[in-house]
């Protein structure tokens, strides 16, 4: 007699298991096409739209309508504007200036703790990080930067749009932790304590290539999570080299075989190796998302350099280590004066 197994199998077609195909395909790929466009048409800098594309699909549960894209089109065009007009109409004023910046900074960080307007506060806390640092320092080159930002989150929201249309399907995620902020006004007290320092000793020193390590700050105060303390400090510490590494190895294969098709290639498997990590979500996939947004920052800028001035990266990935270093510091230092709120989830 023959008998047949009715042992449950995985299923080909089994939902949860193409959705997470797609999520990763979708992440990969637009990474991948926002970059590799980007270096075609020399929109620096580069790493810009992959960048955007990251914080937006990570953000977003679903591709969004026509009209919040273009929204976000529009808010990013805002806060480019103000922090271009700001520092140019208060270059009199560096004390006024700086303490304008530095509430802009505040409210932008005190939104995105309070879980409100986080894509409208983190596009306004990038610009407003940036552009007035090069707008004191680089004049002449200051209104290219706000034009490559909105340049870069059209192509993003693009990129966004076409990914989702090629890999609708759409994995559930998990809610995040209630009370994961006890203290939005620290959190963004403590951020505020990171960014205008960093912004500052730009200034003072007239340093031109402060929007790879402005940026990456900026995105490692919103990631940082105060529960997980030093240990969380030292996973983004350790991201931030593991991308840059890959950045360089990518860079030097693209050497050997200088092409388009080879880069292209070479950051599609990247972005996947990432992909599968963001995709798992929580602390890992925020880490993920930090070692993704390193390799291509530096990546970028060893590509804008050229072959003459190949050892930027090693430049870059030293600033990347001091700005994490500070960041991480200085988070657990200013949440070290009120552990009482800190550390300690609201309720009971």
């Amino acid at each position: 007699m023959i008998s047949t197994s009715t042992a449950p199998h995985a299923k080909p077609s089994d939902p949860a298991a193409l959705a997470r195909r797609d999520t990763m395909l979708r992440l990969a790929v637009g990474v991948t096409l926002a970059f590799t466009l980007s270096e075609l048409m020399g929109w620096q800098p580069t790493f810009l739209a992959p960048l955007f594309f990251t914080i937006l699909i990570t953000a977003l549960p679903a591709a969004p309508p026509f009209r919040t894209g273009l929204m976000l089109v529009v808010v990013m065009t805002a806060a480019a504007s103000v922090a271009f007009v700001l520092p140019s109409l208060l270059r009199g004023t560096p004390i006024v200036m700086v303490g304008v910046l530095g509430l802009l900074v505040f409210f932008a960080l005190l939104a995105s703790a309070q879980q409100r307007a986080k894509l409208p506060a983190l596009l306004l806390l990038i610009s407003m990080s940036t552009i007035p640092v090069v707008v004191m320092v680089a004049p002449n080159q200051a209104g290219l930067l706000p034009l490559a930002m909105v340049r870069s989150m059209a192509l993003a929201v693009c990129t966004l749009w076409l990914t989702f249309a090629a890999w609708p399907r759409v994995a559930p995620r998990t809610p995040p932790a209630a009370g994961a902020v006890a203290s939005p006004a620290m959190t963004a007290l403590a951020g505020t304590c990171v960014v205008m320092p960093l912004m500052l000793i730009y200034l003072m020193f007239g340093l031109a290539d402060a929007l790879p390590v402005l940026v990456t700050t900026a995105l490692l105060v919103l990631t940082f999570d105060v529960r997980q303390g030093a240990m969380q400090g030292l996973a983004m510490m350790l991201a931030n080299l593991v991308g840059g590494l890959t950045a360089v190895t990518v860079y030097l294969l693209v050497g050997i075989a200088p092409s388009l098709i080879v880069l292209a290639l070479l950051s599609f498997l990247v972005a996947v190796m990432f992909a599968v990590q963001i995709d798992r979500g929580g602390p890992r996939g925020a880490v993920a998302v930090i070692a993704s947004n390193s390799h291509l920052i530096i990546l970028s800028s060893a590509l804008a350099a050229g072959p003459d001035n190949s050892g930027i990266w090693l430049t870059r990935l030293f600033q990347f280590a001091l700005a994490c270093v500070f960041a991480v510091g200085m988070m657990i230092l200013v949440w070290g004066l009120a552990p009482s709120t800190a550390t300690r989830p609201t309720g009971k």
